[in-house]
């Protein structure tokens, strides 16, 4: 029997902020090997950055939920937007202090899309969260400093708002959104599509 509710992540942060909202589920390995990038999906779909979130979240979803076509499979990422380019996660520490030293003093949007996909069902819903976020400005020494304190290869724009004496100065808009998971968005829509709660 599959599970009510398949989370496609094996992200800590993720599974984390889904029980601590109560979720009875299990998580899994979404199959998406090589995600698109934004700025190729611009240039030949001219696509949004709302939108693409949004289909990066189906995408995972979809990918999963070929194995559990019973259940409703959840589906995230999440990225840093900031002057028309998104930031994903570093390939190396080189990339993660470029990213840092460009957000540095400045304000960036953090976005994360979200889909629910159940395919016995033919449900295939997709949504997004938006939070300001403000870094302090940071010298050379402090990035090198903060990206060697805290590993910067499972985030977004290569930081975290959960750290402590962290870089963030200020944010607006879901906490939980730049965690990685806009719990309050996914639990609207269960509601707003009488989805079952778990």
């Amino acid at each position: 029997m599959n599970p009510l509710y398949i989370l496609a992540s094996s992200s800590q942060r993720r599974i984390s902020l889904l029980k601590k909202f109560g979720f009875s589920f299990i998580a899994v390995d979404h199959n998406i090997a090589d995600e698109p990038k934004f700025e190729d999906l611009k240039l030949k779909e001219n696509i949004s950055i709302e939108n693409f979130v949004r289909q990066l979240a189906l995408m995972k979803a979809q990918s999963a939920a070929v194995n559990y076509k019973n259940s409703y499979v959840i589906g995230a990422d999440t990225v840093i937007f900031f002057n028309g380019k998104a930031y994903g996660k570093p390939l190396n520490l080189d990339g993660a202090f470029n990213m840092l030293k460009d957000l540095s003093g400045k304000r960036h949007e953090v976005y994360s899309g979200i889909s629910i996909v159940n395919e016995n069902k033919n449900i295939a819903l997709t949504d997004y969260d938006k939070t300001l976020v403000s870094i302090r400005t940071l010298s050379d020494k402090e990035i090198n400093s903060y990206i060697s304190d805290h590993p910067p290869f499972d985030r977004a724009g290569s930081y975290g708002i959960q750290d402590e004496n962290g870089i963030v100065e200020s944010y607006s808009g879901s906490f939980e959104n730049v965690l990685g998971l806009p719990v309050q968005k996914l639990l609207q829509v269960i509601k707003e599509h009488n989805l079952p709660q778990t």
